[in-house]
């Protein structure tokens, strides 16, 4: 049986079935392996896990330990509520559909451009900002007029391009987080700019250890943290590049508890746009499929976000981020109380218990559906809810096929 456990009840013998923190274990260690000595568990305790999950048929118990279905069923429990506080987000302008065009052209621009400023760094040409405004300005259009269509084609990377791709999303998240939080335009701005440099300082760190196409050492993983030391010496005296661009590029792999890096900085010392970072590029980098571990899907990045929040991050800023992407983000399958199954194409901002579905397939039947799209907050979808969200590959669904269906 799995079961979670305060990683202090952690002792040889157990067998560990998940670290529970693999933003950034994950270079270390084996996913899974049975614990033989206190030493072990002091290398995990330094990586700044707090709970862990065992397997009790591979290895000793803890009995009063909550399940990992218990757990799950919790976190489940406060994802609904959350969804039924929204409070008032703001309304899209236009539909998704009607934005994805345009959204692409802004993500593929933006995608160049930080492609082009990594390359000039890389050759050791000074920082410029051909580009960036332009960059931002397409993606803080694109935001307010509907946020579905960017954060949808921020969720697809190759693992080539990952650098890049990844700070783009970074970029395109933490403009919708922004706009949630009415931080206004100036500052939304320089937030959005600090999201698609906060990597720049990868670009220093040698190519054997950036695409290691394996898990790295732990001397390779010290250099790898150097990357936010390196950026922030690279946009030191960069005029175009604000303090609060700056803070974004500098604390987002701090933690609320202390337990990140570089500074270790703990709860207020680290500004809010560093812990608005620190959430959103956690939940870019576990989407994504990467070399040591499989993309996650939005849906339970968004539940492990919410379980992690109680040590490593600001508890009202991942509600808040939640609010921004939805309890259910664009492209999850869900299940309906009528048995059909939809996938998400669009988040309703009165009620994100009540997304637009493009209904696909009928569990009960067992049927293919003539794709149509369903408001579940319209008359036409009020009758039927969401009773939980699905694996496409169980019922042989395309995801993306259907997203990118006109």
């Amino acid at each position: 049986m799995i079961k979670r456990i305060p990683l202090h009840q952690l002792k040889p013998g157990m067998y560990v079935h998940d670290l529970n923190c693999s933003w950034v274990v994950h270079p270390l260690f084996l996913t899974r392996f049975k614990v033989k000595s206190e030493q072990e568990i002091e290398k995990v305790a330094a990586l700044g896990v707090r709970e862990v999950y065992i397997d009790s048929n591979l290895g000793d118990d803890l009995h009063d330990a909550l399940t990992m279905d218990e757990v799950m069923r919790d976190i489940e429990e406060e994802m609904q509520q959350l969804g039924g506080t929204t409070g008032n987000l703001p309304e899209s302008r236009i539909s998704k559909d009607e934005e994805i065009e345009a959204a692409l052209g802004i993500h593929q621009h933006a995608n160049q451009v930080i492609r082009n400023m990594m390359s000039d760094v890389r050759l050791g040409r000074q920082l410029e900002s051909g580009g960036v405004a332009e960059a931002i300005e397409g993606i803080a259009d694109s935001v307010l007029r509907n946020s579905s269509a960017l954060i949808q084609l921020s969720q697809i990377k190759n693992k080539d391009d990952y650098t890049f791709l990844h700070s783009v999303g970074v970029c395109a998240l933490l403009t919708s987080f922004c706009n949630v939080l009415h931080l206004g335009k100036d500052v939304t701005r320089q937030v959005s700019i600090g999201g698609l440099l906060h990597d720049i300082g990868k670009m220093q760190v040698p190519n054997e250890i950036l695409n290691k196409p394996g898990r790295l050492t732990e001397v390779e993983f010290d250099e790898m943290k150097r990357h936010v030391i390196l950026g922030s010496n690279l946009v030191a005296g960069v005029e175009w590049v604000t303090p609060i661009a700056r803070a974004v590029l500098e604390q987002h792999h701090e933690r609320y508890d202390g337990t990140g890096y570089p500074g270790g900085l703990k709860g207020g010392a680290i500004s809010q746009f560093g812990q608005m970072a620190a959430i959103v590029d956690v939940y870019d980098a576990i989407t994504a499929e990467r070399v040591y571990h499989r993309a996650m899907a939005p849906v339970e990045a968004l539940r492990k976000l919410q379980e992690w929040s109680k040590f490593h991050f600001n508890e009202e800023l991942v509600r808040h981020f939640i609010r921004s992407v939805g309890i259910y983000p664009v492209g999850t399958l869900v299940k309906l109380e009528s048995g059909l199954l939809g996938i998400v194409v669009e988040q309703n901002g009165a009620d994100l218990l009540r997304p637009v579905l493009r209904m696909v397939y009928d569990a009960g039947k067992r049927w293919a559906l003539s794709p149509y799209n369903l408001d579940l907050a319209a008359p036409a979808g009020d009758a039927d809810r969401i009773v939980g969200h699905e694996l496409p590959e169980r019922w042989g669904i395309d995801v993306q096929l259907h997203l990118t269906a006109t």
